[in-house]
């Protein structure tokens, strides 16, 4: 088949992108500007376009579409009059899962890692099982794989309810807490997804025991993971020491070179879910320990000056919890970018809260989602100002605020799910030291 992807530079659908390209379907795709994963897709065959055009999707046998873009869209459009089938992210995912045993990881936080060492682990057992994950894993280079064996390992996303899409065999649910408020206006319509997914499980579904949100949902066969008594695959005797850490569970020694509590729980999650795929737990634990990590997850950028600067995805209250726990006992330099403006309404106080921890912070201007409407009041403002912070309207006052605050022995802290990663790259230019290769 000929399939044009609408938005193929973003983490998900260039993941669809590579599996469908493996496949031997003719991949070609659009987006605006230059993204990373789009060009590697095109050194790889596919055709990619850096703006959309009516005459780019002619050729097309489907046009599929990222869950960015609507029909006004100039080749949703011009596919919807051709009478070209338009595919929403959960027909691609159909498509990719037939015949497969599918292995999904779920949940509002944590999905990206625990997909990555759920795939590793499996890697490891001999598995080579294919592979959709939000971000690139480092080792891999890439945010996808087309494996030989029967088994798909992908990320379930809960945005437009795309994870609904799957029945998978084994199933992990890492945490449920409220998001994406622009599909799941109240908590309740949030939880009622993820009930539906579990019950959508057909073989077994593996739930965080230390999370209310996930330890709670009843569907077929479960088992559970985490630090609290009666954990089906329970953590014990953590200790650790910067980046590494080491923890007992299922009767082995982990030893984890990614750092945070939030990452014990997800390496546990992908033992247990390796282990429902037949993988034995010292096997998991193994190949968890040489994990170099993925993009964008606490990961480090690079160190100038005794300050350290690390690049987060951290996006909603929780996830900057958890990336300020990690580096607990130093001071941390946050450059906070929101991510909607309804993320930002719907969850401000907790917002605040949470940043109000860092010892310093930089609030950069809300980031233009393509599929957020505009800020005209900037609540991003509004945040610094109430979290006791610095506005920064552009980039270049993003990076002048946390350079001429940054200490010796600091840790920058780049959060947010849009284009802040650059700042902390021009913060660690700017310290003295070029990013280490």
């Amino acid at each position: 088949m000929r399939i044009h992807v609408v938005g193929i530079g973003g983490a998900g659908m260039s993941a669809v992108a590579r599996l469908l390209l493996a496949r031997g379907d003719v991949v070609t795709g659009s987006d605006t500007g230059s993204w990373p994963l789009a060009e590697a897709l095109a050194r790889d065959g596919a055709t990619v376009h850096r703006s959309f055009a009516a005459a780019q999707i002619r050729d097309a046998d489907i046009v599929l579409r990222s869950s960015a873009y609507g029909d006004a869209n100039p080749e949703v459009r011009a596919a919807l009059a051709a009478g070209i089938p338009v595919w929403r992210r959960h027909d691609a995912w159909s498509e990719l899962a037939r015949g497969k045993r599918v292995v999904a990881i779920a949940g509002t936080h944590g999905k990206t890692t625990t997909t990555a060492l759920t795939w590793t682990a499996l890697r490891a057992a001999g598995v080579d099982a294919s592979l959709i994950c939000g971000a690139v894993l480092r080792g891999l280079e890439s945010n996808a794989y087309a494996g030989r064996d029967p088994t798909l390992v992908i990320e379930a996303d809960e945005y437009d309810r795309t994870f609904l899409a799957l029945a998978p065999e084994v199933a992990v649910v890492t945490n449920v807490d409220h998001d994406h408020v622009d599909v799941f206006p109240t908590k309740a319509d949030y939880d009622a997804a993820f009930q539906q997914f579990a019950s959508q499980v057909t073989g077994t579904l593996v739930v965080c025991a230390d999370d209310p949100g996930a330890s709670t949902l009843g569907a077929g066969r479960m088992v559970s993971y985490g630090t609290r008594p009666g954990a089906t695959y329970r953590i014990s005797g953590r200790t650790h020491d910067g980046p590494e850490q080491t923890f007992a569970v299922a009767g082995t020694s982990l030893t984890l070179r990614i750092a945070g509590a939030h990452n014990a729980l997800n390496a546990t999650a992908a033992l247990a879910a390796a282990a429902q795929c037949g993988v034995a737990p010292a096997v998991a634990a193994a190949a968890l320990g040489r994990f170099a990590g993925t993009a964008r997850r606490l990961e480090v950028l690079g160190e100038a000056g005794g300050v350290t600067v690390v690049d987060d995805y951290a996006h909603h209250p929780a996830e900057i919890a958890a990336g300020l726990a990690a580096f607990e006992g130093r001071r941390t330099v946050v450059v906070f970018q929101p991510h909607t403006t309804s993320r930002s309404n719907a969850f401000f106080d907790d917002f605040v809260a949470v940043l109000k921890r860092a010892a310093v912070l930089v609030v950069v201007e809300t980031f233009a989602s393509a599929r957020g409407t505009a800020d005209a009041v900037s609540s991003a403002r509004r945040l610094a100002d109430v979290a006791g912070g610095v506005y920064a309207r552009t980039a270049d006052d993003a990076v002048e605020a946390a350079v001429a605050r940054a200490r010796a022995d600091d840790v920058v802290l780049v959060m947010g799910a849009g284009d802040v990663r650059p700042i902390g790259l021009r913060v660690l230019a700017r310290l003295g030291v070029a990013r280490p290769a």
